[in-house]
C-alpha cells in the first residue's frame, strides 16, 4: 500500500470561454481549473460567470456540477452579488443530486453569509441558543 501527496495550487485566473474551450476538448482537469479561477479571479463579469455554472449545474459530469455549485458560492464571496431569483433555486434544484447536495448546501450557506451578513449572524446565534454544548 503506498501513500500519495497532494499538493495544493491555486489556479491561474481563467474566463468563461476558458471553461468552455475545456470542456469542449474534454479535458475535465483543465475545466474545473478554469472554473475555479474564474470564479475567483474572473474578468469581473460575474454574470457571464453566473450563467456560466448555473448552466453547469447539469453537465454530464458529476465533478463539473458539484464543483459549478461551489463557484456559485465563490462568485457570492468574491463578488458580494449575484442573482438569487435565478441561484438560490438552481442550487436547491441541484441538491436532489446526491453527489451536488453538500456543494450546494454550502454554497446556499455562502450566499446568506456573504450576500446576508446580518441575517446569517442571527441565524448563528439562534442556533447557538438551542444547543447549550456552544454556550461555553
Amino acid at each position: 500500500m503506498s501513500h500519495q501527496h497532494h499538493i495544493f495550487h491555486n489556479p491561474p485566473p481563467a474566463t468563461p470561454d476558458d471553461v468552455l474551450s475545456a470542456l469542449d476538448r474534454a479535458d475535465i482537469p483543465a475545466a474545473t481549473n478554469a472554473m475555479v479561477g474564474c470564479a475567483l479571479y474572473g474578468d469581473g463579469d460575474w454574470r457571464e460567470a453566473q450563467s456560466l455554472f448555473l448552466a453547469l449545474l447539469d453537465h454530464d459530469d458529476p465533478q463539473v456540477q458539484s464543483l459549478a455549485a461551489t463557484c456559485l458560492g465563490h462568485l457570492a464571496r468574491v463578488y458580494r452579488q449575484l442573482d438569487e431569483d435565478r441561484v438560490v433555486p438552481a442550487l436547491r434544484r441541484a441538491r436532489q443530486k446526491p453527489h451536488v447536495r453538500g456543494t450546494a448546501t454550502d454554497a446556499l450557506g455562502d450566499i446568506t453569509t456573504y450576500l446576508h451578513p446580518r441575517r446569517a449572524r442571527w441565524r448563528g446565534r439562534l442556533w447557538r441558543l438551542g444547543h447549550p454544548s456552544t454556550w461555553w
